[in-house]
């Protein structure tokens, strides 16, 4: 039992996470409940209300099962943290993987993995029966579990290398590591943007050019028209897993490819498709992933200083009930670190959202310049939050703390000004 002063500490920290995400769900709810009666005004042109109720629906039957999610989390990680179950594990694994750099990231690995196949059957049941009773799942318990494997086995692939640099780090270069193991996860980083489409993605979805007509020329016209290289234009099978619709950008400079889901080709006008990748156009002129990039990395940084500061403190280990032999590795203390980040970084996480926020409105923006006016996006925004059930009614509060993107009200009452 590891019941001191430095897990309580935690366990407190997780549980003030927990309450917090307790109360803004229920006066979220308790919000949403009181204007389900009726459609919210100016959006009755767009949307009926049995539609709007099953939106309503939706989105309560999903804060329940998060709310199921998170107590359960916290009741498991109180498990881990009182109960040893961190160095029970990677002695399991050490034993079997060995000490060594190529070794321990095996085990850091194989605990991670070990530990999120607890919450699989939640993620099974939101897919086949929260996502199913709504009309959105469109997959297969053969693609499911696939997609399963396949993330296990691209978990070790591509994490198996930067975890053994960083160990190596650790252990050859005991004051500086933490510097040497930032830059080399921020060149990790970077190499991934460049092999996953090409590499990774057409492990997971189907890519097809997108085929001559009406929507492709109208693309082209609109990268051509603000000075926007694209390279090539794809749809993406996203129907076979869900009917929730969406459109990316992939690859870097001259090699940039617009990536339509087909369930949005399907849902929206040429013109509204043109709105929502102008929005996404936009938010690559004013570098708006370039800025949160940097903040990240600034913080990824700080998160390697602690890291390095608690490396050389043994009575920090020893309370999760690992052994002094164990200070070799950064592997327990990474282990430790993994358990605790969500205490920390749910209390900053809003700056983060504030900061998105304010990116969407200027891509809002952009979008409406470069196709003389706002109806356009309006339209699309409309059909997207239609088609995905997406909430029209959030509380102020809880909106400000979680979400990415303003409300479809506040982003209309934007684009009209």
């Amino acid at each position: 039992m590891c019941a001191n002063p430095v897990t309580m500490a935690l366990v407190l920290l997780l549980m003030a996470k927990w309450l917090m995400e307790e109360i803004l769900d229920k006066i979220n709810s308790q919000h949403i409940l009181r204007h389900r009666a009726q459609i919210p005004s100016g959006f009755e042109q767009f949307i009926d209300l049995p539609t709007y109720q099953k939106s309503v629906d939706y989105t309560l039957t999903k804060a329940a099962f998060s709310s199921l999610c998170d107590t359960l989390n916290l009741g498991f990680s109180v498990i881990i943290i009182f109960f040893g179950l961190l160095p029970w594990l990677f002695g399991i694994f050490t034993s079997i993987f060995g000490p060594q750099i190529v070794g321990q990231a095996a085990v850091l690995l194989c605990v991670k993995v070990t530990l999120s196949l607890v919450f699989l059957p939640f993620s099974w049941w939101r897919q086949f029966r929260l996502e199913e009773s709504f009309g959105f799942n469109r997959s297969t318990q053969a693609i499911f579990w696939t997609d399963k494997i396949k993330e296990i086995v691209l978990t070790f692939a591509l994490c198996l290398p930067i975890v053994s640099a960083i160990i190596y780090l650790f252990q050859t270069f005991p004051d500086t590591w933490w510097i040497l193991g930032w830059a080399a996860l921020a060149i990790f980083q970077m190499l991934m943007v460049v092999i996953y489409p090409p590499l990774i993605l057409p492990i997971f979805n189907k890519l097809t050019p997108l085929p001559d007509g009406e929507l492709k020329d109208r693309l082209i016209a609109l990268a051509q028209a603000v000075d926007f290289p694209v390279n090539k234009i794809y749809t993406m099978d996203s129907s076979k897993r869900s009917t929730h619709s969406n459109a990316f950008f992939i690859g870097l400079g001259k090699f940039r490819h617009i990536v339509l889901y087909d369930t949005l080709i399907q849902q929206m006008s040429a013109e509204e498709i043109a709105a929502v990748v102008a929005h996404e156009i936009g938010h690559h002129k004013y570098k708006h992933i370039r800025t949160v990039l940097i903040i990240e990395s600034i913080f990824t940084l700080l998160g390697f200083r602690i890291l390095h500061y608690l490396s050389g403190t043994e009575w920090f280990l020893s309370s999760f009930g690992f052994a002094a032999w164990h200070m070799n590795s950064p592997v327990p203390l990474i282990l430790v670190f993994l358990i605790a980040i969500p205490g920390i970084t749910f209390w900053i996480e809003p700056f983060f959202k504030y900061l998105s926020r304010r990116h969407e409105y200027a891509a809002d923006r952009f979008a409406a310049a470069a196709l003389g006016g706002g109806e356009s996006l309006i339209s699309g925004l409309r059909k997207l939050h239609r088609e995905n059930l997406s909430n029209l009614t959030p509380h102020p509060i809880f909106a400000a703390f979680y979400y990415s993107h303003p409300t479809l009200l506040d982003r209309e009452m934007a684009l009209k000004k």
